[in-house]
């Protein structure tokens, strides 16, 4: 048994290797950017038969575009209920990151995660934001540290500022991560909830251009989303342009 897991350990290794920059967490972006020439897919699943794809290219160095489109009930019976519009994205990073100060990136990104209610997702896009990240390097692996600060375009209920905060860990091709997002625009403030939410998540990188993820959402079943947490899987492929 031991053999088996060295041998898969360094078969894993170069792929782990070979994988780019994090460019989010679960919910939150960091300051990762698709490489220049570069194109990655990702493909989340949500609850209810719920999917979202997207696609994001590397145009410059510094400057990544996507879009991005989904809906519910895909999977399983039912009619599907898509999502009103088509999502764009769009990621500059201002500052590179240095030995002592992290990478800043300037985005923009109007898709959502969950259903689709009243004018909003569950999980409210980012729309304009900031976020930081700074990685450090050990035999051990990379950790990341990451924070950030919004400002959705779903306002009809709350048009407030939120922020939050993140970190990931790295190991050969095995990766942990977890966010703390305040929820303060999340239009539960007049209820009385005030608190945020915690996402966690794991991801396995099975190939040089293949990685998937697990997303335990809201792990400490807050009051946001109904006091329960949330499971969901996503995969992302990463490819050079030929």
């Amino acid at each position: 048994m031991q053999r088996l897991i060295l041998i898969l350990c360094i078969a894993a290794g170069p792929a782990a290797a070979k994988w780019t920059e994090l460019t989010s967490l679960v919910d939150s972006p960091t300051a990762g950017l698709v490489r220049k020439g570069y194109y990655a897919v990702n493909v989340r699943l949500f609850a209810d038969g719920g999917t979202v794809g997207r696609l994001h290219v590397g145009v410059l160095k510094r400057l990544s575009v996507g879009a991005s489109f989904g809906g519910e009930q895909l999977i399983g019976t039912g009619a599907v209920n898509w999502y009103p519009r088509v999502a764009v994205a769009a990621r500059c990073r201002i500052i590179e990151e240095g030995y002592t100060w992290p990478a800043l990136l300037l985005g923009f990104d109007s898709q959502g995660i969950g259903p689709y209610r009243d004018q909003r997702y569950q999980v409210k896009s980012k729309g304009i934001y900031l976020a930081l990240s700074k990685n450090y390097t050990s035999m051990l692996g990379e950790l990341g540290v990451h924070a950030g600060v919004n400002v959705s375009r779903e306002d009809a209920d709350d048009g407030d500022w939120s922020a939050w905060l993140g970190i990931d860990k790295s190991l050969r091709f095995i990766a942990l991560f977890a966010e703390y997002d305040l929820g303060r625009n999340n239009g539960l403030q007049d209820q009385g909830v005030a608190e945020g939410y915690l996402n966690i998540g794991g991801a396995w990188t099975v190939a040089p251009q293949l990685r998937v993820a697990y997303y335990l959402k809201n792990a400490l079943e807050s009051d946001h989303f109904g006091s329960q947490s949330i499971r969901e899987l996503s995969a992302t492929y990463r490819r050079k342009f030929r």
